[in-house]
């Protein structure tokens, strides 16, 4: 897997289309703030059940936001975007039918607490589908990163930073999820078969 290393240069800074960032964090930060305000009352003392953690929604909708308008040039980085969309878009579908929902229950495993059991079976059977996948989505990573090194190289001949950056972030999120998010969701699949059997 060849890894993306952003490179910044002083003068990107003085670049116009720097300012496209200004306008597009405004609506993510609104739409950030409304999500975390109508989750509030069920975060706390209330289970959060098997659901998509409300950060991975916001970032993976943000991600196919981006796709999608990059998507729509009638360049080569287009075709690019237009690849990654289509790949990243079922990577996420796949990932949010079983992978994510356990992660709902972290705030309720961290308050020493367990959900009852027909949630815990289906915990664990998601768990277990994630581990045997582990090889699957790995694949799916380095075709995501090598889609991210061909959207940031067209973006760098450009000169379009921003590009460059989104490119780099998306890679970045694609390898925290190989190295963080899939081993935790299996390790609450385990301590969950080892919580319930213990109180059986």
């Amino acid at each position: 897997m060849r890894c993306i290393e952003h490179t910044s240069d002083s003068t990107d800074r003085r670049r116009p289309e720097m300012n496209e960032r200004t306008y597009t964090v405004g609506p993510l930060l609104l739409a950030i703030s409304a999500i975390l305000w109508v989750a509030a009352a069920p975060a706390f003392g209330q289970s959060n059940a098997l659901t998509v953690p409300q950060s991975i929604r916001v970032e993976h909708a943000a991600i196919i936001e981006r796709l999608t308008k990059e998507a729509a040039r009638a360049d080569a980085t287009g075709v690019v975007a237009q690849k990654a969309l289509v790949f990243i878009k079922d990577h996420f579908a796949r990932e949010e039918e079983f992978v994510f929902p356990p992660l709902g229950l972290l705030d309720e495993i961290a308050e020493g607490q367990l959900p009852d059991d027909a949630t815990i079976k289906i915990a664990i059977e998601m768990a277990e589908r994630t581990k045997k996948s582990r090889a699957s989505f790995h694949e799916d990573h380095v075709t995501i990163t090598s889609l991210m090194n061909e959207l940031r190289e067209s973006a760098t001949k450009l000169r379009e930073t921003d590009l460059v950056a989104f490119a780099s972030s998306v890679a970045a999120h694609s390898l925290n999820e190989v190295e963080v998010v899939e081993p935790t969701t299996v390790m609450i699949g385990e301590y969950l078969r080892t919580k319930r059997h213990r109180t059986r």
